[in-house]
């Protein structure tokens, strides 16, 4: 599979789980334009991510950028921001006409199933609230905010997969089935259980779920540290993903 269909599965299944994050939590809405799909929650006024809009045309974001400042202003956000293939030059050179910087750049990755060096693993389902509450310990997140922001998200959408140690939750990851694409999310594990090969585990139970329900890619967001325990898997980087903030 060519690498623009790869891109192209990473950006709508980024944009979809965009607005199931920003639909369920509290009192967020979203909205979809031409091109763009954006979250507004009001709840998190300094959460450029769960405030933010994903371009899935990029030369079609600065067309929004006027419409989205009015938006966040009107629900009082404080901090917003647009995610814009890395690849995207024009687009880039418009939102810095609009006063907009890049404040955060992630690898997007991904891969045909066929070609992942995964073994099959038995899949161990994880509700969201203990994939939020894992990935809180993991990242040091004292008020809890990822397991509030999983726990009211509909059941059934996205898969959880856990892996345990001492019969507690250590590693855990989420996939978003859509289009053919199995798209990785939330993968996380607690400091004290780490090096031990726990999240390649919860990695493989996703995969193997997705190849049984017909997925024929994966993609995903990585950390600069995930992208090394991705790559081993067979994942290959298709481009960077910015969010570009407009700040007061």
């Amino acid at each position: 599979m060519d690498e623009g269909t790869l891109r192209a599965r990473l950006w709508d299944g980024f944009a979809r789980l965009q607005l199931l994050l920003g639909g369920h939590a509290g009192r967020g809405r979203t909205l979809e334009r031409d091109g763009l799909v954006a979250s507004i929650v009001p709840n998190a006024p300094d959460s450029p991510t769960l405030n933010a809009a994903v371009a899935i045309e990029p030369d079609r974001a600065g067309e929004h950028v006027e419409e989205l400042a009015l938006r966040y202003a009107q629900a009082r956000v404080r901090r917003w921001g647009i995610w814009l293939d890395g690849r995207s030059r024009l687009a880039a050179q418009a939102l810095a006409q609009h006063d907009m910087v890049v404040t955060t750049a992630s690898p997007g990755m991904g891969a045909t199933l066929k070609e992942l060096r995964t073994a099959r693993a038995a899949p161990v389902s994880a509700d969201l609230a203990t994939v939020g509450r894992v990935n809180d310990l993991a990242y040091g997140n004292l008020d809890g905010r990822l397991e509030r922001t999983l726990a009211p998200l509909p059941n059934g959408v996205l898969r959880g997969y856990q892996a345990r140690v001492d019969d507690a939750p250590a590693a855990v990851a989420l996939a978003l089935h859509h289009d053919e694409d199995a798209g990785i999310s939330f993968v996380a594990t607690i400091p004290k259980a780490r090096r031990r090969g726990l999240a390649t585990e919860v990695m493989q139970q996703a995969l193997t779920e997705a190849r049984e329900h017909g997925c024929t890619t994966t993609t995903l967001q990585a950390t600069d540290v995930g992208e090394r325990l991705y790559g081993a898997l067979g994942y290959r980087r298709l481009t960077l993903m910015q969010l570009w903030e407009r700040r007061p």
